[in-house]
Parts: structure tokens; sequence; C-alpha cells
């Protein structure tokens, strides 16, 4: 779909990011919003399209056939259901909502429509990722046992930031960036069904305790007995980003920053392996844009469901209701 008009909710880094990944990806970007409607306008003009006052107004006469919705999360539910009640498919970033409830009321929006919802999980669409997960089918590590993910990294000021206001992000640290890892324990292993979680916050020399924890260990299990942990933190130092696999036969490890995807084999013997899928098609945000776009053109079903989306933040719910916090 390489001409398609869409507009972006929301003017911030994400929005910007979504921006350039529908270049990218072929389509035609031709408007954006926000509240902050210098902001808006600020970035309209970096990418030479229009900028509107609200939704509403770039709805009724954007003559769009997508929207991103790229707000905090606490504006993802009126903005998705105010573009699907348009008939306008939706791609909306990550977390889906801050809330089950809130994520039940857009499904019904979309369902009610007819209209696609798909949400933001860029990892399904990281090139090593999608090779990792075709290995594990194709049994490189016999049976998978353990499954390990860390996104953690410093982000300093945090504490003047919307991320750590649970009223607009729906939660801290496990809302912002566990719903990724749940989501990719769901694609590469499989469903969850038993999950804990402990959190804390504290005043260290990065910053002072948040209302919402800023770093946390996830512990999950799989229906078939695979068990992960999934460990985030807004405070430590240096930043990393991995994702381990350790199987009956062997061990796979993804480095984010390094783009080293690996094999360790029975025997401790450790491979470089080579990416199984076309990894010159864009960054993550662009080959999701294209496989978006390419939904609605081909009416096809979504690599991430809007079910997808739901079932991230109710794991995350659950977890969050059932943690206790350290002093």
């Amino acid at each position: 779909m390489s001409a398609g008009r869409v507009g972006i909710v929301g003017a911030g880094t994400i929005g910007r990011t979504h921006l350039k990944a529908y270049r990218e990806a072929g389509a035609t970007p031709v408007a954006v919003t926000d509240i902050d409607q210098q902001a808006a306008r600020v970035l309209a003009a970096e990418f030479g399209v229009a900028a509107y006052p609200d939704l509403a107004t770039m709805v009724e006469v954007g003559d769009l056939d997508a929207v991103s919705v790229c707000t905090p999360p606490a504006g993802h539910q009126q903005a998705a259901i105010q573009a699907l009640q348009a008939g306008i498919p939706v791609l909306c970033e990550k977390p889906m909502a801050r809330t089950p409830a809130d994520c039940a009321a857009m499904i019904d929006a979309a369902e009610r429509s007819g209209t696609l919802l798909t949400v933001g999980f860029c990892h399904r669409f990281q090139p090593e990722v999608e090779t990792l997960r075709a290995l594990l089918r194709d049994g490189r590590i016999g049976t998978p046992l353990t499954f390990r993910n860390r996104f953690s990294g410093p982000l300093d000021g945090v504490e003047n930031r919307w991320f750590s206001r649970a009223d607009v992000a729906g939660g801290g640290v496990l809302m912002d960036t566990s719903v990724h890892s749940v989501d990719l324990f769901r694609y590469l292993i499989g469903e969850i069904d038993q999950l804990a979680a402990v959190t804390a916050t504290t005043h260290t020399d990065r910053g002072p305790a948040l209302e919402v924890e800023d770093t946390a260990i996830l512990a999950v299990r799989s229906g078939h007995g695979v068990v992960g942990v999934i460990e985030a933190s807004w405070r430590t130092a240096p930043g990393e980003a991995v994702i381990s696999v350790c199987g009956t036969q062997g061990r796979l490890d993804f480095d984010y920053a390094t783009g080293a995807l690996t094999l360790t084999d029975p025997n401790g013997t450790r491979s470089d392996l080579p990416k199984a899928v076309d990894a010159d098609q864009g960054d993550r945000f662009a080959r999701q844009a294209r496989h978006f776009l390419d939904c609605i053109a081909d009416h096809d079903r979504p690599r991430v469901t809007m079910h997808d989306g739901a079932r991230a933040v109710e794991l995350i719910a659950t977890a969050v209701a059932r943690s206790f916090a350290t002093p």
C-alpha cells in the first residue's frame, strides 16, 4: 500500500518515529495533531504535513487511510475509538491502554465498526526476533525450558515526565517496558498461565522514589511449562536489552546493542547465526508500518491483534496487583 494517507495523533518522540517509519515504508504521512498545538505545528513543518487542532478535525477533513495513536497511554482509548468509529484503521502504540477495561472498550469499537485495530509491539518486527522465533519452532535448541529478557537503562529525569505518573501511563516500568516483554514471551514461547512480580522504587543518586515502580522483576510460566524471568529498570546503568532462551539442546541469545544472535550448543560452543529473514526492509518500526498498511490493503489478519494488546495489559495489571514493593 504505497500511497496510504496516514495521520499521527501525538507529536512527541514516538509520533516522530512513526512519521519516519511510514515514509520509509512508502506511505504518505499527511497530518498530525496534538493537544500541544505548537508541538504539532513544529513536527508538521519538519515533515511537510498538515497540523490540525484536534483529532475530530483531522478525521473530518484529512481524507485518511490510517491513523497511528502516539499519545501517552491516557489518550489511547479516546483517540483510537474516535478514529475507529470513523472507519479509519488504527495502529495504537503500546501499552494499548491504561487498563483492561479501556482495552475492552477499544476492541468493542473496532468490532462494531468492522475496522482494523492493531497495537505497536514493534519487537515482533525486529529481524533477529523473527529469526529467533523460527529457530525455536525448528527445534534448534531442543525443548525450550527457560526464558530471560532484560530491558533496562537509566531514564534520568523520569520523575518529571508522564512515564512516572500512574494516571497517565497506567503504571511504572512494568507497564511502560515489560508490556513489550510479556508480549515477546507470548510471541516466542506461548501463552502465560502464571506470573508474579516483585517491584520497587528507591531514592538513589539517579533520582527520588516514584509513585510507581522504577525497577521490577516478573516471573512467568507458559502452559507448556517454560519458565521466564523478565527484568526492567529505569535506574540501572549501563543499559541492557537482551533475550535468552535455554533448551535441552542449547541456548539462543540476542543482544539488541550489538545485533548479535548467537547459538550455544550443548558442549558450550558458541557461534554467530546469520539472519534468516530479509533485514534490508528498514528498522522494526518501518517493518511494522509496512505490515499495518499491507493488512489494510489486503484485509489480512495483523501479526499483532488487538487481543494481543489487551492480553499484555491484562497480564501487567494482574502482576502489579499481586506484587509487593520493597522499602
